[in-house]
């Protein structure tokens, strides 16, 4: 069995290689043809297939790119006519504004008997309203008219001295500080006139000039022997300060501020006392004649909506000194506005995509900087004075005789120099450190103090002297002598 089964296999063997040895070579050769042909229609193909990828990226990338542009162009377009549509609606709405503030100011012109101009001391002939003051004239009701120069502790007393000689030629004129405070009641008052009103007073929150202007009503009273209440209306430029000095008469937060323009969009009454009443009227812009610039630094106009701040900003380089620019926000040299811009804007990290500057940010930064009092600047008056031709002799002979020219002019010259206490619900007493054992606390300083307020006063000032008292090594005697003392007050 064993030698048939071999005798098979060698058989098989054999018929094989029998079968490959008649295969015909040129079949053979036909075959590695056709291999070779269909690799290198597969190689040619595939070949073909990347390049068409390829130019297929190509053109996506180019036609990206041009879908790319037109959609920014279209995105600038749109941004284009919506920024033009909203300078439409801002001048629309400033339009009626005006109109309806107009409606509103001589509504307070028929209604009072004594217009109160509140000026801005850093530019008073900028922010004053010719119009509004023919319109008080002309209305022929023998209605005065009172400027206030509101913010004099943003400019020197020498120019305050200026200017105050300057416009008293036309109306009488007080020197005034609104109170800054943000508490809703008992605003600090300082009994100080502004001619004696010191740096660090004038630096404080504490209103000054109110006592001058309530005596220059109570003798428009007097002088006319008038028995029952007076109206008073106060009108001026937006941002001026006359919610603020409403505010400060009163003691109390009567009226909405705001470093905005329009934060009063209506009349408003406040009474005073049984004998004042006060109007406080929107801010109103009639001139025509003054550039958009020159009312934009005025804060007329809210910065948040402006266009192209670059034209303002222009306009404070030009007015400001270089130096004090420089100084202030800590830049190099420059030339252009828009090279100050530029270097602002990279300094206080303003930037767009790609590290740009944004000088837009940038000049809006500026121009609030500029409408809070944070860059310094005031006008001279003019050396000479010509009276406005809205203005006569007659009218300011007149004025004199409602108001008492003397008693003005010197309550402006104790407002603008001296030293005195503001007085207020917890007012310090600093005593001298060697005198601090020799005296008890005064009653006089008591008794000025509101009634309602004495109280609290008199405790105050018994604590402060505790403490200077342990410090001189009295506390045992002056506490007992402070027992007595109070109790004497209180008893009286």
């Amino acid at each position: 069995k064993d030698d048939a089964l071999g005798r098979t296999k060698k058989s098989e063997q054999s018929s094989v290689q029998h079968v490959k040895v008649s295969r015909n070579p040129d079949e053979i050769r036909k075959q590695r043809v056709k291999k070779k042909f269909c690799l290198c229609l597969y190689l040619r193909l595939h070949l073909q297939k990347i390049s068409r990828e390829q130019d297929l990226m190509k053109r996506r990338n180019l036609q990206s790119f041009q879908n790319d542009i037109l959609q920014r162009q279209r995105e600038f377009e749109q941004k284009e006519t919506e920024m033009q549509s909203l300078e439409k609606n801002v001048n629309f709405e400033n339009e009626n504004s005006r109109k309806a503030y107009y409606r509103e100011f001589k509504k307070v012109v028929e209604a009072s008997d004594v217009i109160l101009e509140v000026l801005d001391a850093r530019d008073p002939l900028g922010c004053r309203c010719p119009q509004v003051e023919q319109a008080v004239i002309q209305s022929g009701m023998n209605k005065k008219i009172v400027l206030v120069l509101n913010k004099i502790d943003l400019v020197s007393k020498e120019i305050v001295e200026k200017w105050i000689k300057y416009l008293r030629n036309e109306f009488p004129t007080v020197a005034f500080k609104a109170s800054t405070q943000q508490q809703t009641k008992n605003l600090k008052r300082s009994k100080v006139p502004v001619t004696q009103a010191t740096t660090e007073l004038l630096s404080t929150s504490a209103c000054i000039g109110a006592d001058c202007l309530m005596k220059l009503l109570g003798n428009y009273c007097r002088n006319l022997d008038i028995k029952t209440a007076i109206t008073v209306g106060v009108v001026g430029f937006p941002n001026v300060g006359k919610s603020s000095l409403i505010n400060s008469l009163k003691r109390a937060r009567a009226c909405n501020i705001g470093a905005t323009p329009g934060v009063t969009k209506c009349l408003q009454e406040v009474h005073l006392d049984k004998h004042i009443k006060l109007l406080d009227c929107p801010g109103i812009v009639m001139a025509t004649s003054t550039t958009d610039a020159a009312m934009i630094l005025r804060n007329c106009v809210k910065i948040e909506q402006l266009v192209d701040p670059l034209s303002p900003v222009e306009a404070i380089l030009r007015r400001c000194n270089k130096a004090q620019i420089m100084e202030h926000y800590g830049v190099s040299d420059f030339h252009t506005a828009l090279e100050f811009l530029a270097m602002l804007a990279r300094r206080q990290g303003k930037l767009r995509k790609g590290g740009l500057p944004d000088t837009d940010k940038a000049a809006k930064s500026v121009l609030m900087d500029w409408t809070g009092g944070r860059i310094s600047y005031f006008t001279h008056p003019p050396e000479t004075h010509t009276l406005p031709t809205h203005v006569s002799a007659e009218i300011v002979t007149e004025m004199g005789k409602a108001f008492d020219w003397d008693e003005l002019e010197k309550g402006n010259q104790e407002v603008l120099a001296g030293k005195v206490e503001i007085k207020s619900q917890r007012s310090k007493t600093v005593l001298p450190s060697n005198d601090a054992a020799s005296r008890a606390p005064d009653l006089k300083d008591i008794l000025d103090v509101d009634p309602l307020q004495q109280g609290q006063a008199l405790l105050a000032a018994g604590k402060r002297r505790k403490k200077q008292q342990k410090r001189a090594g009295l506390y045992k005697y002056w506490s007992h002598s402070n027992t007595i003392y109070i109790i004497l007050c209180v008893a009286c």
